[in-house]
């Protein structure tokens, strides 16, 4: 008769416990860095504590805004990164980073000319300066280009090496990509807002555009700190995106990760939110909110990465339908 043999499992010994333990540590270190550096999770936990109905019982004029063109894609368009409204020839015009691209766009979205931009790299932000100028951020390189655009909309090709060029060594350049994100060029002031994206966020304005427009050169220009006004933005939110709302003077701060259009006064007081789906929001999120700008008749419009475009206006000036996507 054969007895079978019986193996008693004790508890593994102390160092490979202590082993598990650590091992089990590390990943959960490993995995809270991660969260913090690249996703900022303790701003999404700080938001998630605060109590939206604070933002909804002052919501501001851009809470009354309703959708007029929604999530619509633009055929043969990728990487939308920024967008003005260029009050000169009343057109919109978009940037997209790869390849470096400007488009011109009507009111509806629909593309009018193409201008390839030739040597330019990482284009995120673009702002109309009048006279036919504009400015676009080169996030990676930390430096803007001012250059001039042929009159009329057609397709065509813009150098780099044609353009001006203002390095912008007012932070460390981020590995990351978190740099310089938007434009928006004021005009009464003669003064053009950049917007650092993240890791911290910032606002700079720069003075003197008028001079380099008539004779090329940047010795007139003049750069101030302004994030003070950023103060009263919410911990979660960083900068895609800025605006000049041309009848009050306001700064709207466009916030991808925030899901978010805040209208900022100039002395950083908020005047108004505006949310894009979320908790508040009524829309689907957008994907990745990359441009904002306004035009004179206070209609509002979007870009989002890939390639989705909307457009907003008041409640008393909306049309009868809404433009979806098919």
């Amino acid at each position: 008769m054969t007895v079978a043999s019986t193996r008693t499992i004790g508890k593994p010994p102390r160092w490979r416990r202590a082993l598990h333990w650590l091992v089990g540590l590390s990943l959960a270190l490993g995995l809270l860095y991660i969260g913090i550096r690249h996703y900022h999770v303790e701003h999404r936990l700080t938001a998630w504590w605060q109590d939206p109905k604070a933002e909804e019982a002052s919501p501001g004029q851009l809470q009354a805004y309703v959708t007029e063109i929604d999530a619509l894609p633009l055929p043969g368009v990728l990487n939308l990164s920024g967008l003005a409204w260029d009050d000169e020839a009343g057109h919109l015009v978009a940037v997209l980073n790869k390849p470096p691209t400007l488009l011109v766009l009507d009111r509806d979205g629909k593309q009018l000319a193409s201008y390839r931009l030739l040597d330019f790299n990482d284009t995120e932000g673009v702002a109309a300066l009048r006279d036919g100028w504009f400015a676009v951020a080169e996030e990676r390189r930390s430096q803007l280009a001012f250059f001039r655009v042929p009159i009329g909309p057609r397709d065509g090709e813009i150098r780099h090496a044609d353009a001006v060029i203002l390095n912008l060594d007012l932070h460390p350049t981020d590995p990351l990509n978190k740099g310089f994100e938007g434009l928006a060029y004021d005009p009464n002031a003669d003064v053009l807002f950049v917007v650092r994206e993240d890791s911290p966020v910032r606002l700079y304005e720069i003075g003197g555009l008028a001079a380099l427009r008539r004779t090329g050169s940047m010795q007139a220009l003049r750069i101030r700190d302004r994030s003070s006004l950023l103060a009263n933005l919410r911990p979660i939110d960083d900068l895609s995106s800025v605006e000049v709302d041309p009848h009050s003077g306001h700064l709207l701060l466009l916030s991808e990760r925030g899901q978010r259009l805040t209208e900022v006064r100039r002395d950083g007081s908020v005047a108004g939110v505006r949310h894009f789906g979320g908790v508040l929001g009524e829309e689907t999120p957008m994907p990745q909110a990359e441009g904002v700008t306004m035009a004179p008749d206070r209609s509002l419009f979007v870009v989002s990465e890939p390639n989705l475009f909307y457009r907003f206006a008041p409640e008393t000036m909306t049309s009868d339908h809404v433009k979806a996507a098919p």
